[in-house]
């Protein structure tokens, strides 16, 4: 694994915690409107944060950070039915969707797949980094194996757990009513995205995930990604076509006998460059690529 490689994701997912006053001191981060009730707070180097406001307390989907939190918390606090949260719902383990658990998740339920809790409740390995152990009351509390609705008031906000995808404790939330779904990190938009072989991570099985979720969507529905801009169902599929393109080249090349150096060097077709304008370059997507081809 390249250097380069190691140092882009420990800084996605072991971003420094700062000191108590520093957290304070924090603005409120911006949160856009996405339908009714359901906004998007973009993740800054974590990932993005959803909120279903009601008066009885919100359903907040994700934690980014613990650096953050203090700006989460404002915002929340202006927007409608203020800052209470009912329900924190975790989309996955990796710490920059739930670093924050420990501020966001005090009064609230933290809910979350069946395998996120033992992977958060001890510390784990990723990409050369230990992720600490987080503490008893930073745990979810509520898990599903497959489906869970909860509510905010009369509004029913499915949570429906994907295995093999991204991780193998994914999960996407769906609030029908208002055509919105925060695909947590089953969706990086427009950026290659980062994929946990170690934790069931498989980019075949991500593609005809894709699939069958893209066929239920309204072809108006707004999705909240894991990182990236709100998007719509059109930028939804292309993302799935890059990765569905990525694996049939990777495929290729194995099959002619490519070893992992001569199928990074080969690397992408143009078109597919601009993908690589987040944290993870065209080298290191095919490597992750490969691995996940070559595990199967």
């Amino acid at each position: 694994m390249s250097r380069a490689f190691f140092v882009c994701l420990c800084a996605l997912f072991c971003a420094p915690v700062p000191l108590p006053a520093q957290e304070a001191a924090q603005e409120a981060a911006a949160a856009a409107r996405v339908a009714g009730p359901v906004y998007m707070i973009e993740g800054k180097g974590a990932g993005n944060i959803g909120v279903i406001a009601h008066p009885g307390g919100a359903i907040v989907i994700d934690a980014g950070m613990a650096a953050s939190a203090a700006g989460v918390r404002a915002t929340l606090d202006a927007l409608p039915g203020g800052g209470r949260i009912r329900f924190l719902v975790n989309t996955h383990w990796h710490s920059d969707h739930t670093d924050g658990n420990r501020a966001l998740g005090q009064g609230a339920a933290i809910v979350a797949h069946d395998r996120v809790r033992p992977l958060l409740a001890r510390p784990q390995s990723l990409m050369g980094q230990t992720t600490a152990a987080l503490p008893d009351e930073a745990l979810p509390s509520v898990t599903f194996s497959e489906r869970l609705t909860l509510y905010a008031g009369d509004l029913p906000v499915r949570l429906v757990h994907y295995a093999g995808a991204h991780t193998n404790g994914d999960t996407v939330v769906y609030i029908d009513r208002y055509k919105a779904v925060h695909m947590g990190d089953l969706f990086f938009n427009g950026l290659f995205p980062f994929l946990d072989i170690d934790n069931g991570g498989d980019i075949e099985s991500w593609v005809r995930h894709l699939d069958d979720i893209v066929s239920k969507l309204p072809a108006d529905a707004r999705v909240i990604p894991g990182h990236g801009p709100l998007a719509s169902v059109a930028d939804l599929v292309a993302f799935r076509n890059m990765l569905a393109e990525s694996a049939e080249i990777v495929r290729q090349r194995i099959q002619k006998g490519a070893t992992l150096d001569q199928v990074k060097n080969a690397g992408l077709p143009l078109h597919l460059e601009p993908w690589t304008h987040g944290f993870m370059n065209t080298a290191q997507w095919l490597e992750l690529v490969y691995r996940s081809l070559a595990k199967n």
